[in-house]
């Protein structure tokens, strides 16, 4: 029998995907919540977890806002140095927000640096003022750019993310704004990426921590409220391949980052592997769930003191809710830094398994990072 050796991308993908099974299996009962990764080049769906469930959008609503006001400046309508009034009613949204006294300039370029690395609430509603004239106004523009780029499941009402009943997204349409964004306006993805920035005498940092931690990462948004979980949109480019990462209702700020950051490690592994053996478009992926289903609300989950929830306290209940398979699942995904090497010395990183089961509960709790 004659031996044929795979090619070393193959070879890695092949074990990449293995490693991926095998914590899938184990994983089961603890579970995570919607999560898609794409290669922005093709648009091939690398990895998918129920991409169409509901989902409350926390602050990834501001790439929504971002896209509405970069297109209101591509029509000409308002310009980068144009000054943004600062209402009342603007001033007057809760954290996350920058709170500039009276009398102190604002930009329309400022208030979206703002807006995207601070998740400022007050910018994102004086930049719905400014542009949809009110917050009603805006929202209007927000649904139909939903629509028009292919958005089918996402419901928007506010410019912010702050909890509204009837604001609701899904993983798969996150990714199909994310890939909007770089599309129609690669100008601007530096404003995704940058690490701080100055507006008068105040220094505000990114905070998406994989902008510090990750190889390559550069854009794009994080998320958080008590229903929502911890949401991010991640981008990272290594050798000209960008892939785009979404993770929704993760329970806690640094599972986030490290569920983000091993599924973009898993995309770069795999990523020719999956493209030779023909991975479906975003737009071709089967609707999971195939019918539009209730916003799952995770605020009886959600580890943070804001949402009602003493940390150690949740982690004992969810550790007992989810039995003993969930600690085995948990020594594969708790080592991001580190992943199983493939032959080749290739990283293939562990990522944990499909539906997340939390309690539900009302939602609650700001949004911010």
């Amino acid at each position: 029998m004659t031996f044929i050796p795979f090619p070393p991308a193959l070879r890695a993908g092949l074990v990449g995907m293995l490693l991926l099974a095998a914590a899938m299996l184990m994983g089961q009962p603890a579970t995570a919540g919607p999560t898609v990764l794409v290669e922005e080049r093709s648009g091939q769906v690398i990895y998918a977890e129920q991409p169409d469930q509901s989902w409350y959008p926390a602050s990834l609503t501001k790439i929504m806002t971002a896209y509405v006001v970069f297109d209101a400046i591509k029509a000409g309508k308002i310009k980068l140095d144009t000054v943004v009034p600062l209402s009342e009613k603007a001033r007057g949204q809760p954290a996350t927000r920058i709170g500039l006294r009276q009398g102190i300039p604002l930009n329309v370029e400022q208030a979206l640096r703002g807006l995207i690395l601070r998740s400022a609430n007050d910018f994102a509603m004086a930049l719905a003022e400014l542009v949809g004239e009110s917050e009603e106004g805006f929202a209007e523009l927000m649904n139909a750019t939903a629509k028009r780029i292919g958005m089918s499941r996402s419901q928007f009402r506010n410019p912010h993310g702050l909890p509204e009943p009837e604001q609701h997204t899904t993983a798969r349409d996150m990714a199909i704004l994310a890939l909007a964004i770089l599309r129609d306006f690669p100008e601007r993805a530096e404003m995704f990426s940058t690490m701080q920035f100055v507006i008068h005498r105040g220094t505000f940092h990114s905070q998406n921590d994989l902008l510090r931690t990750l190889e390559g990462a550069d854009g794009m948004k994080t998320g958080f409220t008590c229903g929502a979980g911890y949401n991010i949109v991640a981008t990272a480019t290594r050798n000209g391949r960008r892939i785009i990462a979404v993770v929704m209702g993760e329970v806690q700020r640094d599972e986030r980052s490290v569920r983000a950051a091993a599924l973009l490690e898993h995309g770069f592994a795999v990523a020719d592997w999956k493209a030779m053996l023909g991975a479906p478009k975003l737009a071709q992926l089967t609707f999971d769930p195939a019918e539009p289903q209730p916003v799952n609300d995770i605020s009886k989950g959600t580890l943070a003191r804001q949402c009602g929830n003493r940390v150690r306290r949740a982690r004992a209940v969810m550790a007992r809710a989810r039995g003993p398979q969930a600690k085995a699942a948990a020594v594969i995904t708790a080592q991001p830094s580190a992943p199983a090497a493939a032959p080749g010395g290739q990283a293939v990183p562990a990522i944990k398994g499909p539906v997340r089961t939390v309690p539900s509960g009302k939602a609650a709790g700001g949004p911010g990072g």
